[in-house]
């Protein structure tokens, strides 16, 4: 069996359905110069906020369970979460500003448009580009420089996309 190679961190997909039925999708890709380091730290970015928060509640309800004023323990809180937001978002400034972000987005309530479909179609192709590449250098199909390709093609692609979008 051969062994597993490791593709980087290369972005992420999302997709959300919305209480009345809109589906929104997201590709994010990251810059395929940049370091493994800048692409963990803005993966650590992309996760803090909501985990913080979540975190934060929890924290805050017991803590006040505790008996610590409500008041005291949100102050206390914030000013252990804040602080790390802040350097988290300074050091990841530069990958955040350089990944391109394509999204789709199609109403649940009607038929889609031909530019909708068009615009989820060219998402779905990029994010299954990546992904598959992504598995097959995991499982050793493909060499760590085939995924570069496709990842750099994708990349030059999604900014395509983003600045068609931007006009």
């Amino acid at each position: 069996m051969p062994q597993e190679s490791h593709p980087p961190r290369w972005g992420h997909v999302s997709r959300s359905v919305s209480h009345y039925g809109t589906v929104s999708c997201v590709l994010a890709v990251y810059p395929p110069d940049s370091t493994e380091a800048e692409r963990r730290l803005a993966e650590i970015h992309r996760w803090y906020v909501p985990l913080s928060l979540g975190g934060g509640v929890v924290a805050w309800v017991v803590l006040c369970a505790a008996g610590v004023a409500p008041l005291l323990a949100g102050v206390v809180l914030v000013a252990v979460l804040l602080p790390i937001a802040i350097v988290l978002s300074r050091r990841s400034r530069d990958i955040r500003g350089r990944t391109v972000t394509v999204s789709a987005c199609r109403s649940g309530l009607g038929e889609d448009t031909p530019e909708e479909r068009a615009q989820q179609c060219r998402l779905d192709h990029l994010a299954e580009a990546l992904g598959d590449a992504a598995l097959a250098c995991r499982r050793g199909m493909i060499g760590r420089d085939r995924f570069d390709r496709v990842w750099r093609a994708v990349y030059a692609q999604a900014e395509a996309i983003a600045a068609a979008s931007a006009r």
